[in-house]
């Protein structure tokens, strides 16, 4: 189970892991909130690689097609 996310300036999307024991949303309030793993300003995704947090502009739960568990990282972050 992930998270997908948008990072600045890639045409495609990469993913985040979701804490076993969590659900996708509520791994995105954590990730929203800066919880846990999302406190630091380095953020590792599914592959291996790590970005700064700053730099992913998007991220939501593929799982929810209709978009509602979805959030930006820019203007309000704190609301999903």
């Amino acid at each position: 189970m992930n998270l997908r996310v948008r990072v600045a300036g890639r045409d495609a999307d990469d993913h985040v892991v979701v804490t076993e024991g969590n659900s996708p949303r509520q791994e995105l309030a954590r990730f929203l909130n800066r919880e846990g793993p999302y406190a630091q300003k380095w953020i590792r995704l599914e592959s291996g690689e790590y970005v700064r947090y700053d730099n992913i502009v998007s991220v939501y739960d593929p799982g929810e097609d209709d978009g509602a568990a979805s959030a930006s990282t820019r203007g309000n972050p704190h609301s999903i």
